[in-house]
């Protein structure tokens, strides 16, 4: 997978975590948790996490 494809997987990320984040801002209840309670590096290492099952999911369709 080219830098590009990764870097864009990352993008993709964060725009749904921010659109995820604003609507559960909207909802929240107690069983709602919410992504404040994670760590920047935690928020980061679901990330990369997220891109790594996004290339395997790509990789064994094709």
């Amino acid at each position: 997978m080219e830098l590009e494809e990764i870097t864009q997987l990352k993008k993709d990320f964060y725009a749904r975590i921010g659109a995820f984040q604003a609507t559960a801002s909207k909802t929240v209840t107690q069983n709602h948790p919410t992504l404040s309670l994670l760590t920047d590096e935690e928020l980061k290492e679901l990330g990369q996490v997220w891109v790594e099952l996004t290339m395997w999911k790509n990789k064994s369709s094709h």
